[in-house]
């Protein structure tokens, strides 16, 4: 599909005999060195693998680690992968470069007439990104009215389990019915068999499988949309939990019979380990975020985000709308319509047979979406570190301000506490920094 490629670019070719070596370890005589002399990484080993995968004792092949390359795929994709919660990820970033003739990526099964209206639109979507880069519209805000069929390049690293994961769901799960996505599983599983016969189809043959995907089909006016979030759920009693954790782990000295002091807490928080913050859960609504803000929410490893598809953005028909292109008003009219002519576009698509399972290309970054998003109370505080600072992306930054006002209302002890890089120390940023550091906890 337009050249959409995923390849696997590192594979360490000794992972085979550290694999081999973990399946034997647990049952054999000798030391860890021992056993790895004995497994040769030969036809035997690749057997032993099989047997134990299928007996269900999966962690033996994390051994096997990969790193691929994603070359010329839609935004579609990418924020399909970068989902998978077992992974790293570097992408090539729309705050800084410019996409302009990055191009975009066609569906295959497009008919003639669905091709160029397809075509014609999405060009067209291109155009007025550069119009509004010339009428001076920062690039971080010019792209959202890029679309989701903009190619995207970017690496992932992740271990064989993972791969597995992602390419089952890529085929039978989450991924089935969209061209793109299978085109790239298939490619994924290709290269994975080389190395691992068998074990992929063995996985898609025992798995429980994947609740279906139910995607729009209808479009709605296109409005501006003002985001926001809400605290949905935490920890009942976290004050008194976060206390007895930090007396149990014996890592703190009481203070007037109080573990939970201010100094404590600091100490807490400044603690290279601070594992007692992630017995403490919040899960979060997130309302009306752009496509482009979200993926600063799931690149975050440990968060739990609920997504739904991206189609769903463009359905619901609300859209961002910056303080930059508002203050032209030449680029404000040019920029809101681009987004009613894309709803007009995406209804015609339908009507002429556009598959739903290809609605989710006529999105743009702009569009809106609500999720559900859980972190403890550890992963909160890097979070707050990265979206809290003046550095930080001007629509994630505003909806991370707003959750760390509704924990500081929680509990303000521990989440008044919280904030941006500088609270904790120097800045991270260099010579991109501020230079208005906030107060030292």
């Amino acid at each position: 599909m337009n050249n959409s490629r995923a390849v696997i670019i590192v594979k360490n070719p000794e992972a085979l005999r550290v694999a081999a070596s973990s399946a034997r370890i647990s049952t054999q005589q000798g030391t860890a060195l021992e056993i790895f002399d004995r497994s040769l990484g030969d036809e035997r080993d690749l057997k032993l693998i099989n047997k134990v995968l299928s007996s269900g004792h999966k962690s033996v092949i994390e051994h096997q680690v990969f790193s691929v390359a994603f070359n010329n795929v839609s935004v579609l994709v990418e924020q399909f992968v970068i989902e998978a919660r077992l992974a790293s990820y570097t992408v090539k970033s729309r705050r800084y470069v410019d996409f302009a003739g990055a191009g975009f990526v066609v569906p295959e099964e497009l008919a003639e007439e669905q091709r160029a209206l397809y075509a014609s639109t999405m060009r067209a979507r291109f155009a007025d990104y550069e119009k509004l880069l010339a009428l001076g519209v920062p690039k971080e805000d010019a792209r959202f009215v890029l679309p989701y069929c903009l190619r995207s390049n970017f690496f992932m690293t992740l271990n064989a389990r993972a791969l597995i994961a992602l390419v089952s769901a890529m085929l039978t799960g989450r991924g089935k019915g969209f061209a793109e996505i299978e085109a790239l599983g298939a490619q994924l599983k290709a290269q994975f068999d080389a190395l691992y016969p068998g074990v992929i189809d063995a996985e898609l043959a025992h798995s429980p499988g994947y609740a279906p995907m139910s995607l729009p089909d209808s479009i709605a006016e296109p409005r501006v949309g003002v985001g926001g979030a809400a605290l949905l759920s935490a920890t009942p009693g976290a004050e008194a939990l976060l206390e007895a954790a930090m007396g149990f782990s014996g890592r703190f000295e009481p203070e007037l019979g109080m573990y939970m002091t201010q100094r404590n807490l600091r100490r807490l928080l400044l603690d290279a380990r601070p594992r007692e913050l992630e017995l403490l859960n919040y899960v979060f609504g997130i309302q009306r975020i752009s496509l482009a803000c979200l993926t600063h929410f799931v690149r975050h490893r440990v968060d739990s985000p609920v997504v739904p598809p991206v189609a769903a953005a463009l359905a619901g028909g609300s859209y961002v709308l910056p303080e930059t292109v508002r203050a032209i008003p030449e680029a404000e009219r040019l920029y809101r319509a681009a987004f009613e002519s894309q709803a007009v576009v995406a209804r015609e698509a339908l009507t002429l047979g556009l598959a739903p399972a290809n609605l989710g290309y006529f999105a743009l970054s702009g569009h809106q979406l609500d999720i559900l998003l859980g972190m403890n109370g550890r992963e909160l505080m890097h979070f707050m570190k990265l979206r809290t600072c003046s550095r930080a992306q001007w629509e994630i930054q505003g909806v991370a301000g707003e959750m760390l006002a509704l924990l500081q209302a929680e509990l303000p002890a521990l989440f008044g506490m919280y904030g941006p890089s500088c609270r904790f120390g120097p800045c991270p940023e260099g010579r991109m920094s501020c230079g208005k550091p906030r107060e030292r906890i």
